[in-house]
């Protein structure tokens, strides 16, 4: 069990605290805003002019677990535990090098608050600081059930925030989610996983003086696949996952009202024809140096006690053969008759010991492999590499496009962005996502103070997403960030005997980037 803590840039404004409480009670859409929020679009943004177009839900920083976000986002290739859900399916059925047990479950949940860190970050990467994100709540939450070779699992995430526009400070709230419901399963004793399920999206809008109730409402589901291969004590694994684009094909709830120009607006909104989760294809390796063993052989709890049983079952078949030889000894009558009821009940005896020996020889075995996993030397160096492929969003547009529908502009250039004027002619913002982009990631982790720091680096590329006007503005490139992070170890305990030992952690996690920061506090298990 963990939870995570998030610190995100932004600005306050009263009017924005009162929105986003009331816009919390809209939470039923579910999950993940901020990861819409991140990548939208530019100072001067083109008005949609009708319905013919679509809202570009496309991620640009890493929101992710902790260990995600300090490796870069470069986990698609590593997959282990919940917060590989999110980013390769195979995930599910991948067994964690520390797992003992033929069945397993494990459970994680977030909650994360901003902090004012610097006044209105360029949070859509346009190069200004042109839109206030304020009171962001963010909770995620998953669990992961695994028997032998089958694991299902499930990822939420839930962010409201609210987006307000100088000089107009009428903030909009929004609800973003995105769902995973994945099942997977194992083959070779772990060396290759594969997982498949549904990855899903909501968007809850509730434009300015519509507090209490979303004005656009939309849900969408679409497949995703993964594979993750880890050959047995080989230093190195890969993986590949693909999410299938993810539109809104269920409307539900619209108060959009179509106007004498034949163009539906919602709260004052032109209506997008579909919000897009784009498609996604990532690839990546994992590579560990040192003692300590990337891929060790995965130990089937079943597997390892099964010479065991067949070593009881034997006995079992051994004490029946002699009863009834000594049965057949004594002639038919009163005496053979006596002579069952006790060998009866000498037997029951005896398979009760037998249980109870069995019960405790099972726990030896396990005891032998949690003993293994403890005892592997801990000096390690892990890289993870991973290329983020994200597709193209016909007629897309970004959030903040929409949200913004060209009435609210922003300043025309700041001092030390990169501006968005070019000599007199300022830049416009006219399409979202209408071309395929690339992120390249990488990460690193060491354990510095064996058993009791991990400490983890990565830096990954935040493509531009946006096609702009005039021509000259075309080219723009996007931003570099670096992530960082730390666990450090904490206590052990059992609850007073009514669970195994579990120690925990503290963890840390940022993310610097130009005109973005995050940073992020938690509490997990150590492993």
């Amino acid at each position: 069990m963990s939870a995570f803590a998030s610190v995100s840039s932004s600005s306050r404004h009263a009017r924005a605290r009162s929105l986003g409480r009331m816009a919390l009670g809209n939470g039923a859409l579910a999950t993940l805003a901020f990861m819409a929020s991140v990548m939208v679009a530019t100072p001067a943004r083109a008005q949609p002019r009708d319905n013919d177009f679509a809202v570009d839900l496309f991620q640009g920083p890493v929101l992710a677990p902790s260990r995600v976000v300090s490796m870069g986002g470069a986990y698609t290739g590593y997959a282990e535990g919940i917060g590989g859900l999110a980013m390769n399916a195979a995930a599910t059925a991948a067994r964690h090098t520390h797992s003992t047990r033929w069945l397993e479950l494990d459970v994680d949940a977030s909650l994360s608050f901003p902090l004012v860190v610097f006044d209105n970050d360029d949070f859509d990467n346009s190069g200004t600081r042109d839109a206030d994100y304020t009171q962001y709540l963010y909770l995620a939450g998953g669990g992961l059930l695994q028997a032998g070779a089958l694991g299902v699992g499930a990822l939420a995430d839930l962010q409201r925030y609210a987006v307000a526009f100088p000089p107009n400070e009428e903030p909009t709230a929004v609800v973003v989610g995105r769902y995973h419901l994945l099942a997977g399963y194992h083959f070779f004793a772990g060396q290759l996983a594969l997982g498949a399920g549904l990855r899903g999206l909501s968007l809850g809008v509730s434009a300015p003086g519509h507090e209490l109730s979303a004005e656009l409402a939309t849900f969408g589901v679409a497949p995703e696949l993964g594979l993750l291969v880890r050959p047995d004590w080989s230093p190195v694994r890969v993986g590949v996952a693909y999410r299938h684009a993810a539109s809104s094909d269920v409307t539900l709830e619209s108060r959009a009202v179509r106007g004498a120009d034949g163009i539906e607006r919602a709260g004052g909104l032109i209506v997008p024809r579909e919000v897009t989760l784009p498609w996604e294809l990532a690839v990546g390796v994992a590579l560990q140096v040192g003692p300590r063993p990337l891929n060790p052989r995965y130990l089937d709890a079943r597997e390892h006690a099964t010479e065991l049983e067949a070593a009881f079952a034997r006995r079992t078949r051994e004490r029946a053969a002699e009863r009834h030889r000594l049965s057949l000894a004594v002639p038919s009558g009163p005496e053979r008759a006596r002579l069952l009821v006790e060998l009866e009940r000498e037997s029951i005896g005896l398979e009760a010991r037998q249980e109870r020996e069995l019960e405790r020889a099972r726990e030896h075995l396990e005891g032998e492999r949690r003993a293994i996993l403890g005892n592997w030397p801990r000096d390690y160096l892990l890289v993870t590499l991973d290329l983020l492929v994200t597709g193209a969003v016909e007629t897309g547009q970004s959030l903040e496009q929409f949200l913004g529908q060209g009435e609210r502009e922003g300043p025309a250039e700041e001092p030390g962005a990169s501006g968005p004027m070019l000599g007199a002619a300022p830049c416009r913002v006219v399409a979202s996502g209408a071309a395929v982009n690339f992120s390249p990631r990488v990460g690193v982790e060491i354990e510095p103070a064996p058993g009791l720091v991990h400490t983890r680096f990565g830096s990954y590329y935040e493509p531009n997403r946006f096609a702009y006007e005039p021509a000259e503005c075309e080219g723009r490139v996007g931003r570099q960030h670096f992530t960082f992070g730390a666990d450090v170890r904490l206590g052990t305990t059992s609850y007073w005997g009514l669970v195994n030992e579990v120690t925990y952690k503290l963890q840390l996690a940022g993310d610097l980037a130009p005109r973005y920061q995050s940073l992020g506090l938690g509490l997990g298990v150590w492993y």
